[in-house]
């Protein structure tokens, strides 16, 4: 299938004539996405286990667009046209060879059935300072030390302004914000999701809510329940509503719990997922237990990845399987320098 590039006025006459058949695929790093995308847009971030894996060859569409409800009007037909982008680069031709960028539409082109699929000329540089408006801007986290966790108090709020949002339908904050209706009424969440142990709910909030409880302790096992969570949040997603997570102060559990999601939906290493949260909410400190859980689960993840067979199926599509060669190379799973400096030992529940 051929694939041609278009400049951002197109994209911005697709974008507000076509929006309903246009998938635009933004192929930079997560956090430069999460930071700020063009509006309605689907990260492809292939990690660089699945693109050493490809060695240049198709990969199985659900990496392409991992977003079910994408993937879903993609797969239906509901999709004329597909744009993919990256930071900056000039023309199609200029992209490297183990690019995400040409990786994903080296992926779609090999579909039988495909939209047609364009190269955002510039990437998503040239299109911001077009068009500013039709993108996203994440709000930063205040600029403020993070505090260490021998220094959180029992009962301390770490409000910041509010919730942040992570994905449309996922926030993290605070059980000081959980209990505040007016916050929760204003960003439009439905659902409640308490990893704690004391009950928050009040009076007038959403109806939908959740408790796992969880001591912030470093022998409490909270990896066990990281499916029961996963659940909820995308129970609530299906039905078109919005989550937020919480604990007490939204500074250890619950952003554990947001880490997790992020790596297993999102397809991100740890350090991916962590930087990410961070952004948004500047106090997130993990205890070390935590860190150690979402080490090992990020080892689960890049193995069930590297798990499956990529086959070209006989309609010349890409199957959601790897290569039987289901031998890949091993990973040293040790702490990243920048996750340690926040970070003390303490039997201080946060």
């Amino acid at each position: 299938m051929k694939v041609s590039s278009i400049d951002s006025r197109h994209l911005k006459k697709l974008l507000r004539a076509e929006s309903g058949k246009c998938l635009v695929l933004d192929c930079r790093p997560y956090l430069s996405f999460s930071s700020s995308c063009v509006r309605g847009s689907v990260n492809v971030n292939l990690n660089s286990v699945v693109v050493r894996r490809a060695r240049g060859d198709p990969v199985p569409l659900r990496f392409v667009v991992p977003d079910e409800r994408a993937l879903f009007r993609l797969r239906e037909g509901s999709v004329s046209v597909v744009v993919a982008l990256d930071q900056g680069t000039r023309h199609l031709h200029k992209l490297k060879k183990d690019s995400v960028a040409r990786l994903a539409i080296h992926s779609l082109a090999h579909l039988s059935s495909c939209a047609n699929i364009c190269f955002l000329k510039g990437g998503y540089e040239s299109f911001h300072a077009h068009y500013p408006e039709l993108c996203t801007e994440a709000k930063p986290a205040q600029q403020r030390s993070t505090p260490d966790v021998a220094e959180v108090q029992p009962g301390t709020d770490y409000t910041q302004d509010g919730p942040v949002e992570l994905l449309p339908f996922l926030y993290l904050g605070s059980a000081h914000h959980a209990r505040r209706n007016d916050c929760l009424s204003e960003l439009r969440i439905t659902a409640l999701l308490n990893v704690s142990r004391r009950d928050w709910q009040c009076d007038g909030g959403p109806q939908r809510y959740k408790c796992i409880a969880v001591e912030d302790s470093h022998t409490a096992d909270i990896s066990s329940h990281f499916q029961e969570a996963f659940d909820f949040i995308d129970e609530v997603r299906r039905e078109g509503g919005k989550v937020l997570v919480h604990c007490e102060a939204g500074i250890s559990r619950s952003p554990t719990i947001c880490m997790a999601y992020l790596m297993k939906t999102q397809r991100l290493r740890l350090e991916e997922a962590f930087d990410a949260v961070r952004q948004r909410r500047a106090v997130v400190s993990p205890n070390f237990s935590f860190m150690g859980q979402l080490l090992q689960f990020e080892n689960e993840v890049m193995a069930s990845a590297t798990d499956s067979n990529i086959e070209n199926k006989d309609d010349g599509r890409a199957s959601d399987e790897f290569t039987n060669n289901k031998s890949f190379e091993s990973s040293v799973f040790s702490f990243p320098t920048s996750f340690l400096s926040p970070i003390k030992l303490s039997p201080l529940t946060t």
